[in-house]
């Protein structure tokens, strides 16, 4: 894959998609396995709270990577 120079790229996630009770239950197992153990009612309230957030802030940025070229990376939730 090439990237042309000086490019912004984002990326969208749909929020209600990926967080949700199936995920939560993959979160849980990955925390069990990295030896952190929650049960997933304890894991839907802080999903649910992320989904509060981005429903008042809609244009949230979850995470932004520059380069030292000039290229961006831009993940939103």
């Amino acid at each position: 894959m090439r990237i042309k120079k000086n490019k912004h790229t984002v990326f969208l996630f749909p929020t209600r998609l990926i967080l949700n009770n199936f995920t939560a239950g993959i979160i849980r197992r990955k925390l069990k396995k990295d030896g952190i153990n929650v049960t997933k009612k304890q894991i839907l309230p802080i999903i649910k709270e992320i989904k509060r957030y981005k429903k008042r802030n809609s244009n949230w940025i979850f995470a932004q990577i520059n380069e030292k070229n000039g290229n961006t990376i831009t993940w939103k939730i």
